[in-house]
């Protein structure tokens, strides 16, 4: 019985994890970039599935640009959210798809 217990167990944790990574790196498209300097403004405006997000790390300028007109498709691995802003996230990795 418990060893019963112990693979069940393991199982539930294991794909918790999994299913943890796979919402942290999404498909996602970046819609746009906005200079205006005030706190939760300046950014990029991000469309992750059925949510729109922002950020201001600067590897989505260096990977995206500033100037965006028409919908950039990407990989994205999102970090923690801003305490300060609450739509915006911290990005760990972005990839531009071609």
């Amino acid at each position: 019985m418990k060893r019963l217990f112990s693979v069940i167990l393991f199982i539930g944790v294991s794909l918790s994890c999994e299913k943890q990574t796979d919402l942290n790196r999404n498909y996602a498209e970046v819609t746009g970039f906005n200079p205006d300097k005030c706190m939760c403004c300046w950014g990029w405006t991000i469309k992750v599935g059925n949510d729109t997000i922002k950020s201001d790390n600067a590897i989505i300028g260096q990977e995206i640009g500033f100037e965006i007109g028409n919908p950039v498709p990407v990989i994205i691995e999102l970090g923690e959210k801003d305490d300060r802003c609450s739509s915006y996230y911290e990005i760990i990795r972005i990839e531009r798809i071609n």
